[in-house]
């Protein structure tokens, strides 16, 4: 692939990673169950918007699952594109990010996520557990039936949309473990054996696509008995080894830990990915101003970590734009993945120049130490190792601000237990409420009052909801 000239201290790979098209939404849809399907102008609003922050931080590509199905492909696979509403609005967000020197990657759920319908009606391609029961979702990879499937949806959207990437994950709802798949070959060498199958097969008609694995649940969630997450080794590493020559990055996303040990990096053939080491999953239902979860700083700091260790690739998670921490935490981070020697706050400052115009030096700094009193005030309550040791995993990488499925309004679970005791919400809360003080002595030092007020927004509902859960959890939240 040709190579912008870029500092040294870069991520080759800058990937944003929308998760669901309807997580970047930026009004609610507060009945829809997990994943939402909806493709409307308000999903490819939500999207447009990432667009312009993904384009002015230094973004590459968006990847986001749902633009067509979420999971029930049909059999004949190409019909699935027949909804002519739908295509309209898929081929606006091409355009869209055409239009701001973006490509789109292609969501591949690899014998997983989409297939549902097919092994439903086609009971020949449906994959096993180790029972011998029928699987929920998977296909079985032994079957050419089943790759004849994956083939023709591969073939079918490169035919309508011009990719310039491929997210491929086949086991985040399972795979088959019948005695030719994992039975065979277990939980790590079967779905390296897809990954580099698909692989070749995407290269060999597109090899200028960048081609990228993301390897949840081939390792256990949980830690061994030295107290650690799981990590790739022996035959298990041998089939990763094997599948980064096929590949263009092995996408380690450490959602509860990375798989990959620091020492065996430099062995892959290809590049090495994560998701950054923290990142907030949004989900659809929720009212997008009633959290606030900055985190520039830890941003910088796990970049900076990672691409030490030779990390050159990132799928940083997206979300809704309207929300001021997300925002700022895209902007900064793409900034950061350009070039990790960037002072963070400088990268902060530069956003907060951009997208809320200060009236001067000192208001910019002002609200620059709003955002970052904020992260403090949340974060500096996490408490690692009761974590570690109430779940008996790693400290999340991921943590959703509300439940993944459900079918109305739910809680906000990260000011709740294992996020923030009752210690911990108690200074959460003064910490917050001290941010939002300095925002209002400041708030007429901008010029995008319709930031600053869902800034502010944002701010005081995370106030009144920490108080909501004290006053209910019978503890003391009065100033």
């Amino acid at each position: 692939m040709a190579t912008e000239a870029r500092p040294r201290a870069s991520y080759d790979h800058r990937l944003a990673f929308g998760a669901w098209v309807n997580d970047m939404r930026n009004q609610a849809l507060p009945l829809q169950q997990w994943p939402a399907p909806q493709m409307d102008d308000l999903t490819v609003a939500g999207i447009t918007r990432a667009f312009d922050v993904m384009a002015d931080s230094g973004y590459q590509y968006l990847d986001t699952f749902g633009l067509y199905a979420t999971g029930d492909y049909p059999l004949d696979i190409v019909s699935a594109f027949d909804d002519r509403e739908r295509s309209r609005h898929v081929e606006r967000i091409f355009k869209a990010a055409e239009k701001r020197g973006l490509r789109m990657s292609l969501p591949l759920g690899l014998f997983t996520w989409g297939y549902d319908r097919i092994i439903q009606e086609d009971p020949e391609v449906r994959g096993k557990n180790p029972d011998g029961s029928p699987h929920a979702h998977a296909m079985c990879g032994a079957k050419e039936r089943a790759w004849g499937y994956v083939e023709k949806l591969i073939d079918t959207m490169f035919a309508r949309h011009d990719f310039g990437a491929v997210h491929m994950e086949s086991a985040d709802l399972g795979w088959c473990d019948c005695p030719e798949c994992g039975g065979k070959y277990g939980r790590v060498g079967y779905n390296a054996r897809l990954n580099m199958r698909a692989g070749a097969y995407i290269k060999e008609r597109h090899p200028d696509v960048l081609v990228y694995t993301c390897p949840i649940n081939w390792m256990p969630w949980g830690l061994n008995e030295q107290g650690e997450q799981f990590k790739l080794a022996g035959d298990d590493l041998t089939a990763v080894l094997d599948l980064s020559r096929h590949i263009d990055v092995f996408m380690d996303q450490g959602h509860r830990g990375r798989m990959l040990a620091w020492e065996d990096v430099p062995k892959l053939k290809c590049a090495y990915g994560t998701s950054g080491g923290l990142w907030t999953y949004h989900g659809a239902r929720l009212d997008r101003l009633t959290y606030f979860v900055p985190y520039p700083k830890r941003a910088a700091q796990f970049l900076r970590e990672h691409h030490a260790h030779g990390t050159r690739a990132c799928l940083y998670y997206q979300g809704p734009m309207d929300n001021p921490a997300v925002e700022v935490n895209s902007a900064v981070a793409g900034r950061l993945m350009c070039d990790v020697t960037r002072d963070p706050r400088e990268a902060l400052e530069d956003v907060i120049e951009t997208y809320y115009h200060p009236r001067s030096a000192e208001a910019r700094a002002k609200l620059a130490d709003v955002f970052l009193a904020a992260e403090e005030a949340y974060f500096g309550q996490w408490n690692t190792e009761r974590m570690k040791e109430q779940q008996r995993l790693e400290p999340p990488g991921e943590f959703c601000v509300g439940l993944l499925f459900g079918l109305s309004p739910d809680l906000i679970g990260i000011l709740w237990e294992p996020f923030l005791d009752a210690e911990g919400r108690t200074a959460c809360r003064k910490g917050m409420i001290a941010a939002l003080r300095q925002l209002l002595d400041i708030e007429h030092e901008f010029a995008d009052r319709a930031r600053l007020e869902r800034l502010t927004r944002a701010l005081t509902i995370t106030i009144q909801i920490l108080a909501t859960i004290m006053g209910a959890k019978g503890e003391p939240w009065t100033d």
